[in-house]
């Protein structure tokens, strides 16, 4: 922590409003006159006073040391990102947030920490407790993001941190932080007419689902299709264990839902398949879509020459299954017309 002697500068700073600076420092050398980087100097509370106005958090000459910009609770952080991706079916990423105070206070501080919405995210600690033994250590909680099987788009919540204290001359403002979660959540869709297997390899397979009609704006769409002639796409090399993948087109622990946004399909494991038999079909009725991809995951070797000719055969897959056959059942002829499944990512 920085010296109690220059806080009450720290904490000034933040309450001026200062116009832009160039801010020079002068090179470090211990206990020099006038020096930056001495504690004891007049520049060093200046540039002090002038990084806190700017929301630096940390001294240019101790890195490690946190400024101080409240008597009471700093946080480390006031804004976070995190994603429903990165961890379980159940929760998603996670961040520390550190949490000191700026003074010493007369009597504990006890700090409750509560989440907005609980369906958002969580914290490991709901309640820090400072006494006067460990008032100048920072303590953290973790808050990660719920990882959940609902379509709704990038969410916040807003996350206190709610002091209490019998000491009355100890400022118990309350402190907030914004953290900002990112769906993992996504659909499947089928294009509406049926194409021969030639759509110039699987980036022109990716190019019918991006310009599909049910592509959401501003969202990438790619074709969920296996190419073993060239190897540019593979769910996996071993049965239904997900190694080996190539531009694979579904996420870890994602839900994914029909083109109505409210069907849930399956969620996929941890390794971006599903785990058969799903929980609806990809589609209310039955038809056939190209896949190149056998109902364990693995690469079929009729794909239509990575989908780039019609003289060949390519595996297809029931639209209106729940079981592994969505993945495959048979072989077409490249020549047939049939469907695609158009993955959002």
């Amino acid at each position: 922590m920085i010296e109690q002697k220059n806080k009450t500068f720290l904490y000034l700073a933040e309450q001026l409003s200062i116009f832009p600076f160039i801010l020079f420092l002068i090179s470090c050398s211990d206990q020099s006159f006038n020096n930056t980087c001495d504690i004891n100097s007049k520049a060093y509370i200046e540039t002090s006073l002038l990084i806190t106005a700017t929301g630096q958090k940390t001294h240019p000459c101790y890195p490690g040391i946190q400024i101080v910009s409240d008597r009471g609770i700093n946080l480390s952080d006031n804004f976070l990102t995190l994603s429903e991706a990165g961890g379980t079916t159940s929760y998603g990423s996670s961040f520390t947030l550190q949490v000191f105070l700026g003074t010493e206070p007369k009597d504990d501080v006890n700090i409750q920490v509560i989440v907005g919405n609980p369906s958002f995210a969580f914290v490991s600690q709901t309640n820090l407790f400072f006494s006067k033994s460990n008032w100048n250590q920072s303590q953290s909680t973790v808050i990660t993001a719920v990882n959940d099987t609902v379509i709704n788009g990038t969410h916040s919540t807003l996350i206190r941190f709610v002091p209490n204290s019998n000491d009355t001359s100890f400022p118990l403002n309350e402190k907030f932080v914004q953290a900002e979660i990112l769906d993992n959540d996504k659909i499947i869709f089928l294009t509406s007419v049926g194409l021969t297997g030639a759509f110039g390899g699987v980036p022109g397979v990716d190019n019918v689902c991006q310009t599909n009609a049910n592509c959401p704006i501003g969202k990438v769409c790619k074709g969920m299709v296996g190419d073993s002639f060239y190897s540019l796409r593979r769910a996996s090399v071993t049965a239904n264990l997900g190694d080996g993948q190539i531009d694979w087109v579904l996420k870890p622990n994602a839900s994914y839902f029909r083109q109505n946004r409210t069907d849930l399909i399956a969620t996929t494991n941890n390794v971006s398949l599903f785990t058969f038999n799903l929980l609806l079909p990809i589609s209310g009725s039955s038809s056939t879509a190209w896949t190149g991809i056998n109902p364990n995951w693995t690469n079929n070797g009729n794909n239509c020459d990575g989908w780039t000719v019609t003289g060949t055969n390519g595996y297809g897959g029931d639209t209106g299954s729940s079981t592994s056959t969505a993945l495959g059942f048979n072989s077409f002829g490249c020549t047939s017309g049939l469907l695609l499944y158009c993955v959002e990512q």
